[in-house]
Parts: C-alpha cells; structure tokens; sequence
C-alpha cells in the first residue's frame, strides 16, 4: 500500500515539473517576428495553407451580405 502512495506522489510531482518546464519554455519563445507576420490575415489564418478557409468564409461573407441586401428590399 506504501508503494501506491509512493507512486502517485512521484506522478504527481512529475506532473507539475513537466507542467513548469512547458510553461517557461512557452515564455522563452521569441515573438513572431515582422517576417512571419506577413503570411498571417487579420484572423490569424496563415494565407497559404488556410487559402481554402479564408476563400469558404469570403464566399459566406459575401452571401450574408446578399441576403441581407435582399431582405432589405
């Protein structure tokens, strides 16, 4: 039974050890530099690998627009 106890205060722990390590390693991270900010929209899609996310929300953007346009007349 001491052993369990044993156990689950060394998982324990080492959960937490792992949890501040990722913490001070994400604080460590340089900031996005002015470079990589250029392939990011407004949205924080990344303009060549979200192309298709950014045109599907464009097409129902401009939909909405439509129908509102529509129902306003």
């Amino acid at each position: 039974m001491e052993a369990i106890y044993i156990l689950i205060a060394v998982l324990v722990l080492l959960n937490i050890w792992v949890i501040r390590v990722y913490i001070r390693l994400c604080k460590r991270l340089p900031p996005v530099s002015k470079e990589d900010a250029e392939y990011y929209d407004e949205n924080g899609n990344h303009i060549y690998y979200d192309r298709k996310l950014i045109a599907r929300l464009e097409r129902e953007k401009q939909e909405n627009e439509s129908q509102k346009q529509q129902q306003g007349q």
